[in-house]
């Protein structure tokens, strides 16, 4: 299984890599580039010295004036670069030199060149170079890029550590606000897409039409008005409206945030049903989470008026193929009877379940449930924190609805 990672650790990480890829490139770049411009300048500097040097020697040399050929060493010496310079003979014999310090030998770099007159050699002529302040001069240029790299990095890495925390915490939040599964969240993007996925998968968009054969789980909500007749009794026309239309506003806003779809009732009942790919315990979670919260949103809805609801609620589901269409309304009309069924045997107030797929033990782990009848339960309530996420949702819908 691969091994999962914090998006606060993974995008610092991610930042750090690229910049370290990033140093080591322009690193290798920039040495092979500073090494070259410097043997390129020592290079230059050698021939141009020589070259100076040839011509102011080569006249003394020619008539033994030694006086000269010293003055002209001495100034050759004169460049902080250079050394020494030297001339031999022919015979490789030390005629003069000219020396302005004593460095060691494996600091310096030797240049040679001969000194030529009408095709005949008249000697050679040696400078030595101290090379180092040429190197150092572009180990500088290199330094100073090392200097400015490393900066760049620990703000990139600092900035995206803090960026990657904030996003990683929203992140949190987000996921924990949506219908799931309660397991530690260690990868905060892999959390949400896996409880993001039923609520797109059963949105109802129509993407994916193509493979639409397969079929998809549906779950179905009845909810059941049980004192329908006495408010027609109860409330005037324009009240009776009114109610319903407040009603209906509910219920769009509810499974709006939960993505389901309305589909049509019956007397006294509302119908809604929320979509999957695959029967799953997270969403059953949804539908139960959208159940309640609906629920609960309309007992507010019954004290602001003052009008006594008596409703209970149903969920039943099951595999149903889009095409034909004949072959999902007849899917689609057995679910709702099967709610209505067990709309008939509950009282007011309570949330029934009907499920084949999962018994009590294995409910429990989403919600806390009792037993009514075979594959039948009946919800009792949620664990502590899905119910403090359930009240905020309520208390949102109630600002917006009411």
């Amino acid at each position: 299984m691969q091994r999962q990672y914090s998006v606060a650790k993974k995008l610092p990480a991610a930042v750090l890599s690229l910049c370290l890829l990033l140093g080591l490139l322009a690193s290798l770049l920039i040495s092979s580039q500073t090494q070259q411009l410097a043997h390129e300048t020592i290079a230059d500097k050698s021939r141009s010295a020589l070259s100076q040097l040839d011509d102011l020697i080569r006249t003394p040399l020619f008539n033994n004036d030694l006086i000269s050929v010293q003055v002209a060493l001495s100034r050759t010496v004169e460049d902080p670069a250079i050394v020494s310079a030297s001339l031999f003979d022919v015979e490789e014999q030390l005629i003069s030199q000219s020396r302005q310090s004593q460095k060691p030998s494996d600091e310096l770099e030797s240049y040679r060149r001969e000194i030529e007159l009408q095709d005949s050699i008249l000697g050679a002529v040696v400078i030595e170079l101290d090379t180092q302040p040429i190197y150092g001069k572009y180990r500088n240029v290199m330094l100073s890029w090392l200097l400015l790299w490393f900066v760049f990095t620990a703000a990139c890495t600092y900035g995206s550590l803090q960026f990657a925390e904030q996003l990683a915490r929203r992140l949190r939040i987000l996921s924990n606000r949506l219908p799931g599964g309660g397991d530690p969240i260690i990868d905060e993007l892999t959390a949400l897409e896996a409880k993001i996925q039923p609520l797109l998968s059963g949105s109802g968009s129509g993407f994916g039409d193509e493979d639409s054969n397969n079929g998809y789980y549906y779950t179905v909500v009845r909810a059941s008005i049980k004192n329908r007749q006495r408010l027609n009794h109860q409330l005037n026309r324009d009240n009776l409206e009114q109610l319903f239309e407040k009603i209906d506003y509910c219920t769009a806003r509810t499974i709006e945030l939960y993505g389901g779809q309305r589909v049509e009732g019956a007397d006294g009942s509302i119908y809604f049903y929320i979509r999957s790919t695959q029967n799953s315990k997270q969403q059953l979670l949804l539908c139960l989470m959208a159940v309640y919260s609906l629920q609960q949103l309309l007992e507010r809805l019954s004290s602001k008026l003052g009008v006594d609801l008596e409703i209970n609620w149903t969920v039943c589901g099951g595999n149903l193929n889009i095409l034909p269409l004949l072959s999902f309304d007849e899917g689609l009309a057995a679910l709702k009877d099967q709610c209505a069924q067990l709309a008939d045997q509950l009282q007011e107030g309570l949330i029934g379940l009907r499920t084949t797929e999962y018994d009590i033990q294995a409910l429990s782990s989403i919600a806390r449930f009792l037993v009514f009848d075979e594959n039948c339960f009946v919800l009792e309530g949620f664990p502590e924190g899905r119910q403090t996420l359930l009240e905020k949702q309520i208390i949102h819908l109630a600002s917006v609805c009411l």
